[in-house]
């Protein structure tokens, strides 16, 4: 018989080829903005930014401040004098609320102004450069040009002399002016200060200076007694705002008289929490 081929040596057998990769199918197009868009996208969170920045200038650039005894509130408002050689950044390390007010027509007034806010001080603007004789125009247009000096300002403070609280006329065109603006308005304890009075018949945030501690070149001892009285003030109707320049001899008495004197039993604020309607 004839012999029998053996059959072939068996080879391990190649593997498979691998499946061709599962192609994603694409989502369905739908037209931009439709329903089901809208459904799905969850509404955008105001970013806290934006938020801050529609607040107006009064509530955004307040120091935060609390005064859980409810001691009677002190204020000290420094006029800064505007000498270059000013160690504001001194000023404003100082170790309680003490609030900057700012004449906007001096150079370096904006420099100023971030010095102080950079430590977390308040800051207000002075009313100087309203024209003498100035029709209602004239104050929107003055009071708008010195808030992009100072735009933190929280404030627009009164002139120590002068200024437009006594003239019931100006009063009138500039305190809807700065109440526009958000801010409040501070004006000296002193005549009928017609500036006062329309600010709460319409319900403008205001508060009155009692009197600038250093106006007559007091010495340590006249300014701590002027304080002392302030103080006094104070306790009675449970608030008082005060004013100084940033002179040395002034800045010592008034922060001498912080630390020792009756400043303890007092809680020094910043302007903005006595600022009210």
């Amino acid at each position: 018989a004839p012999a029998v081929a053996p059959p072939p040596p068996t080879t391990a057998a190649d593997p498979p080829a691998p499946p061709p990769p599962v192609m994603a199918r694409p989502a369905p197009l739908r037209p931009a903005g439709s329903l089901t868009d809208r459904q799905a996208a969850p509404a955008a969170e105001p970013e806290p930014a934006a938020e801050e920045e529609a607040l107006p200038p009064l509530a955004r650039h307040a120091r935060p401040f609390e005064n859980p005894e409810g001691r009677p509130l002190f204020v000290v408002v420094l006029i800064d004098t505007g000498e270059p050689t000013l160690d504001r950044a001194g000023l404003a390390a100082l170790p309680f609320p003490v609030t900057f007010a700012l004449d906007p027509a001096l150079p370096g007034a904006e420099l100023a102004a971030t010095i102080y806010r950079d430590a977390g001080q308040e800051v207000v603007m002075l009313a100087s450069g309203l024209p003498e004789g100035a029709t209602a125009q004239d104050v929107e247009v003055s009071l708008a040009a010195i808030a992009t000096v100072i735009p933190e300002a929280v404030a627009v403070m009164d002139l120590p002399e002068g200024g437009f609280q006594d003239n019931r006329l100006l009063a009138g065109w500039v305190v809807p002016v700065v109440a526009a603006q958000g801010r409040g308005v501070l004006s000296w304890h002193r005549g009928l200060n017609a500036a006062s009075q329309i600010a709460r018949r319409e319900g403008v945030a205001e508060a009155t200076l009692l009197r600038q501690v250093d106006a007559a070149g007091e010495d340590e001892a006249g300014i701590r007694r002027h304080l002392d009285r302030a103080a006094f003030t104070a306790g009675r109707e449970g608030q008082v705002v005060v004013a100084g320049t940033t002179k040395a001899e002034t800045v010592a008495a008034i922060l001498a008289w912080a630390l020792e004197g009756r400043g303890a039993s007092l809680a020094l604020a910043p302007v903005s929490a006595v600022l009210a309607p």
